[in-house]
């Protein structure tokens, strides 16, 4: 359990009796402020892992999955699930951020020692969140009557407005169960969420794949989905409670300033959703009302790549938010300093040699995965990498931001970008086809990263941006040196003859990466939750490595 009440007030008391360079010493050798007998470093890494072990599950489960329900339960049914996947999604617009907003405020009301605060904030969300549900039930009602005659699915319209109902349902308990997910985030434990996640995933789909293969059908995959999404919410309810006991849900703490602040904050995260889904989810369509269907296969190819690099440091920058807010509440104006620099060194030193691959060996992996004639992809894979570099130059000071609750400038930004990339998609999309997409994507992205950095570094960070690049940059640069040369080796002279080779080369060129990185660029306290992460496989590794 997390420490409580007094132990937040000794945290708190103990950050202020440091000084300037003491805290940022501490910073330095561990990442963030270590107090309260807790060593920060370690959740925050502890955190990232748990959340990347949820994001291969995810990956992993979707790769085995997807072939199997397409070849049991036919291709336009399966169709059908991928609809309905989207229809969650969109509903699940409704949140309007409040999530992140969740997380922000118990962050920092838990840092300013204020159990009422976090009571006031909870039953406020809950009161939010369970009017987002009504309605996302309410609406999934009316999509429910009459989803076969908008889709024509092969389903006979029971079924149809069943899975519908179920689906709806879904969001309609998930909304209001959401408050205990930003607490849960908010005392800095993804980790739990995590680790339910990945448990449920593996253990639904081995439940699937006897009930398919005995004859059940759509309905019997929505039921399971509903039945192991109500368990993880009811496991997160459970833990929250044990993280904060003191949680309570009263008329009396329904407060209009909450509310207004809840929603202050949230519209311009809102604003940031809707912004990132526009640059990133628009592309496609672009193509498919230009183009061909044909077309967006082929671009979308590329861009499912680069999505998943974005998505592995989405899942370890996220993170920063709550211990952002933290430090922000405590006025350490150099501790955010520190997190800055020390997380864009770690976002590096994951997003490089990723990029290296994709620009490498990126015609290597299609042709391989998606035969010959998707090769024209690569030059697609080698725009949208440039892209994206770009675009994760940014996430660390924009997470930390959020964190802060300075992101209206993060949402301008963003808006603006989305509106630039849309525009000159559709200006390039006929003269130049599917590269002149990817060009319409790359070109915002270079210039709002140098905007975005001169901005956030300058007006809200007060860090000369110079000194930021020198600190952060240098050393995750070189640390790529090696790793570019062994990948450019294995292209010209191990060129792989089959996706398995391909994956094994690449390991290969990773095992030595990865080993420089652990002992050359992480502190012992940062390298301690790989090591412990390590012994639960049975692996332990000399003391002089911690």
């Amino acid at each position: 359990m997390e420490a409580g009440a007094h132990s937040s007030f000794h945290r708190i008391e103990y950050a202020q009796s440091l000084s300037v360079t003491k805290r940022a010493q501490l910073l330095r050798d561990g990442f963030i402020v270590q107090a309260e007998g807790r060593d920060h470093s370690s959740q925050i890494i502890r955190n990232v892992l748990m959340n990347w072990m949820a994001f291969a599950v995810t990956i992993l489960a979707g790769f085995l999955m997807s072939p199997f329900l397409v070849r049991h339960l036919g291709d336009a049914v399966y169709g059908v699930w991928v609809l309905l996947g989207s229809l969650a999604g969109y509903l699940g617009l409704l949140d309007f951020g409040l999530i992140p907003s969740m997380v922000k405020y118990v962050a920092e009301y838990r840092a300013r020692d204020d159990q009422h605060a976090i009571n006031r904030l909870m039953t406020v969300g809950l009161v939010i969140y369970s009017l987002m549900g009504a309605i996302s039930l309410l609406v999934s009602l009316i999509i429910a009557f009459t989803f076969n005659d908008i889709f024509h699915t092969p389903i006979d319209d029971r079924t149809a407005a069943t899975i519908v109902f179920i689906a709806g349902l879904n969001l309609a308990v998930t909304f209001p169960s959401s408050v205990f997910v930003g607490l849960v985030r908010g005392y800095q434990r993804y980790d739990i969420d995590a680790r339910a996640t990945s448990l449920l995933i593996v253990v639904r789909n081995l439940l699937i794949v006897p009930l398919i293969l005995r004859g059940h059908g759509i309905l019997t995959v929505s039921l399971m989905a509903f039945l192991f999404d109500m368990a993880r919410l009811v496991w997160l309810i459970r833990k929250a409670y044990q993280i904060n006991p003191a949680i309570k849900f009263a008329r009396a703490y329904f407060d209009r300033k909450e509310l207004r602040q809840l929603f202050g904050f949230s519209i311009f995260v809102f604003i940031i959703i809707v912004s990132r889904h526009l640059i990133f989810y628009t592309d496609s369509i672009v193509i498919g009302i230009f183009l061909s269907t044909s077309a967006v296969t082929a671009y979308f190819i590329a861009s499912r790549l680069v999505t998943y690099l974005l998505v592995l440091v989405s899942e370890m920058v996220g993170v920063l938010a709550p211990r952002a807010s933290e430090l922000d509440a405590d006025n350490d104006a150099e501790g955010i300093k520190e997190l800055l620099v020390v997380s864009t060194k770690y976002m590096l030193l994951i997003a490089l040699p990723a990029a290296t691959v994709f620009l490498v060996m990126g015609e290597n992996f299609i042709t391989l995965w998606m035969g010959e004639s998707f090769a024209s992809s690569a030059q697609i894979l080698t725009i949208l990498t440039i892209a994206i570099l770009s675009h994760l130059m940014l996430m660390p000071s924009e997470t930390i931001l959020l964190g802060m609750g300075r992101h209206r400038v993060i949402a301008r930004l963003m808006i603006a970008q989305a509106a630039a990339n849309l525009a000159l998609s559709l200006a390039l999309v006929r003269p130049m086809g599917i590269k002149g997409v990817a060009i319409g994507t790359l070109i915002p992205m270079i210039f709002f990263m140098f905007a975005g950095l001169f901005i956030y570094y300058r007006y809200h960070f007060h860090l000369s941006l110079g000194e930021y690049l020198r600190r952060a940059v240098p050393l995750p640069a070189l640390a790529q040196m090696p790793f570019i040369a062994t990948v450019f080796l294995m292209k010209r002279y191990l060129p792989p003859a089959s996706l398995v080779m391909f994956f094994i080369e690449v390991a290969a060129a990773f095992i030595p990466y990865g080993a420089l990185a652990f002992f050359f660029f992480l502190n012992s306290a940062e390298r301690r939750p790989f090591l412990r992460l390590a012994e639960k496989f049975g692996l332990r590794l000399s003391p002089r490595f911690s």
